[in-house]
């Protein structure tokens, strides 16, 4: 065995006894030679007699390390030399097998970069290949040597950890890998700050095959980016049922759009000093022909889906132009129709033009128009870009209101920097307005904002006569709720508008209430 490299001295062993058996074999072998280089051996042997073996041996170092680069560039990722997605699921297999086999766990994170389409987008895909590269540097130096981390994806990596780590280990781990990648890293005297979303999995806490633990971390780890991004969230089988539905409900969504099922419903927005109706807000409505109408609590969970979302959004503005169409034949007076903008309908190209071209081709004025938007729509990715499509709705005459004022993040950031003509109080404030000072205090502080900006304001979920007239007293300019109104079909807007700006001679809020509860449709 002089020479032979230690780990191959068994082989060697079994080589000769194999010689013994059947009088000839061949065996690849590494050798150490006397400066401590390493040469890979191939040697073929046959007995001669019982005492002597005669054989050759070839140098064949070469042939492996090209057998060897030909594996690794087979199973490895170019640019971070991690494993890729082939050797990484290799793995995962092995991993489970004996794990399974021993009683011992498995556990698997998945990390997506937050900010690495903006990092591309900013500073190149140069910028974008060094943050792959020290993310993979930094995920190296985190695990242990018989851990496996790779890159299966373009900004997605993997960690796969084994025994003796459990579950809480590993969202541990997630949370000490999220803290070491936040680490600022400077490139080309730019800092950049990556933030992850991270999903855990375990075996044998969730699912033992390698492509349902792969989906398991997929969905934490999609949850964790619907959640703000930037966190680590561990699976659990309920999320799994909530993707389920969410991915059925497309498929009824779908299908409902080619039908022709989505409809909008509008409620009325009322002028507090006047009675007058204002305006309508259009809210999506989904004529199931076996449920019924259902409302967005049944079916908002689909606009998360950015294709659904615009296609919805498209059709309700048809619709609702066509609607607003024929009201301006009949000359019944609507103020403005308020149309809800998703952030799914701001990342579509083109968002204003084809509004606006619809609005054309349907001959109905822009000016009878606004658009809701949310603070997550101001908050988003693209607000460069949300804010650019509002002012050029403004410049077409169609107002922007901005709804669920005060439940999000820095209003006044959002007042100053994007054009807004209208604010709406939430519900949330109005509910407790009787009984809580502090809902009070805010919308006393609301209104008195958009009296100093010359903004509109208007009091959502307005429910008892006791809202309505401490909102008046306050000085808020219109209400909207179920005191008025509930969302009704376009076929019942003319009724409605015509019988409400009848009794318009000195009006009273409650007896204009009261024969509105006549409209009390879903």
């Amino acid at each position: 065995m002089l020479g032979v490299h230690p780990d191959d001295h068994q082989k060697m062993e079994r080589f000769l006894r194999r010689i013994q058996k059947t009088g000839t074999d061949s065996v690849e072998c590494r050798y150490v030679g006397p400066g401590g280089e390493i040469r890979w051996l191939r040697t073929r042997a046959e007995k001669a007699e019982a005492n002597r073996i005669v054989g050759v041996t070839f140098d064949i170092s070469e042939q492996k390390e090209a057998e060897e680069e030909i594996w690794r560039s087979a199973n490895h990722d170019a640019l971070t030399r991690l494993p890729n997605r082939n050797l990484f699921q290799q793995r995962l297999e092995a991993a489970l097998t004996q794990a399974g086999q021993k009683g011992t766990s498995v556990s698997l994170l998945l990390i997506d970069l937050d900010d690495f389409k903006d990092i591309n987008d900013t500073l190149g895909h140069d910028a974008g290949d060094a943050l792959l590269q020290e993310t993979a540097r930094r995920l190296s130096t985190i695990v242990r040597s018989y851990d496996t981390v790779a890159r299966i994806g373009g900004d997605e990596f993997a960690v796969l950890v084994v025994e003796p780590l459990k579950l809480e280990n590993a969202t541990r781990l997630g949370s000490l890998i999220a803290e070491v990648l936040r680490q600022p890293f400077t490139y080309q005297k730019r800092t950049l700050v990556s933030r992850v979303s991270i999903g855990v999995a375990a075996f044998p806490d969730h699912d033992g095959t390698p492509a349902e633990l792969v989906k398991d971390a997929d969905i934490a780890m999609y949850q964790a980016k619907s959640q703000g991004r930037n966190r680590v969230t561990t699976y659990s089988p309920e999320m799994r049922r909530v993707l389920e539905q969410r991915v059925s409900l497309g498929r009824d969504l779908r299908e409902a759009l080619a039908n022709n099922e989505i409809v909008p419903f509008y409620q009325p927005k009322v002028n507090l000093a006047t009675g007058e109706i204002v305006g309508l807000e259009a809210l999506a409505r989904w004529h199931h022909p076996g449920r019924g109408v259902l409302t967005p609590s049944v079916f908002g969970a689909v606009f998360e889906d950015h294709d659904i979302a615009a296609s919805i959004g498209k059709m309700l503005t048809g619709r609702v132009a066509r609607d607003v169409r024929q009201w301006l034949d009949l000359g019944i007076p609507f103020g403005r129709i308020a149309l809800n903008l998703s952030p799914a309908e701001f990342s579509q190209p083109g968002l204003v033009d084809n509004m606006l071209r619809t609005f054309d081709w349907i001959k109905v004025p822009a000016s009878c128009f606004e658009v809701e938007v949310t603070e997550t729509v101001l908050l988003g990715r693209n607000s460069d870009n949300v804010s650019c499509a509002l002012a050029e709705f403004r410049q077409h005459g169609v107002q922007i209101a901005l709804d669920d004022f005060g439940t999000g993040y820095a209003s006044m950031t959002h007042l100053k920097q994007f054009p807004v003509d209208h604010i709406k109080i939430d519900r949330s404030f109005v509910r407790d307005l009787e009984q809580n000072s502090d809902d009070e205090a805010i919308i006393a502080a609301v209104i008195s904002l958009g009296r100093s900006l010359q903004f509109q304001v208007t009091a959502e979920g307005v429910e008892t006569h006791g809202q309505a007239r401490r909102l008046r007293e306050l000085g808020c300019n219109h209400a909207q709720g179920y005191l008025y109104a509930r969302p009704m079909a376009a076929s019942q807007v003319p009724d409605v508008l015509t019988q409400w700006n009848a009794m318009l001679i000195r009006p009273r809020p409650e007896r204009m209430t009261s024969h509105l509860l006549h409209y009390q449709n879903p």
